[in-house]
């Protein structure tokens, strides 16, 4: 009986280690020039082959004051040392660089039962002139934002 008991106990605590390493292996991570970002409120998620992150965050990492119109729930920031602005509105396909319009497969959302905006991450990350890339294995965004004359 003693080794049933042991048997289901360990059948158990495999399937638990198997399940926590598959749902560790969803995480995305977010580099912005060798530094993870972290996300507070929401993780980030990938939704039409696109991945969005909260937008406090990337916009903040990526050196951006951002603001956000409740009203119209409109994304709105501006990297004072690059001097680009972008404007995002949830569920609009388009973005704005510097007034430009950039067409996006994937638009800004805010999931169910949440209060937080996402955008996609590459589309904020080259608006403001940074190379992004992806790593499927490590599941990591990595954007390498371009270093000013005054870093």
């Amino acid at each position: 009986m003693k080794r049933k008991i042991v048997a289901a106990l360990l059948t158990a605590v495999t399937a638990l280690s198997v399940t926590a390493s598959v749902m560790a292996d969803d995480t995305i991570q977010v580099l912005v020039n060798g530094t993870q970002v972290n996300f507070a409120e929401l993780d980030p998620y990938i939704s039409n082959d696109h991945t969005l992150v909260p937008m406090r965050e990337i916009f903040e990492a990526l050196g951006a004051k951002v603001e956000w119109d409740g009203e119209t729930r409109t994304i709105i920031s501006y990297d004072p040392v690059s001097d680009v602005s972008i404007t995002m509105q949830i569920d609009s396909d388009t973005m704005f660089v510097n007034e430009t319009p950039i067409v996006l497969e994937t638009p800004p959302a805010i999931p169910e039962n949440s209060s937080t905006a996402m955008v996609p991450v590459r589309a904020v990350a080259e608006g403001m002139s940074s190379v992004v890339d992806w790593d499927g294995e490590t599941r990591t965004v990595v954007v390498q934002k371009p270093m000013t004359a005054a870093e």
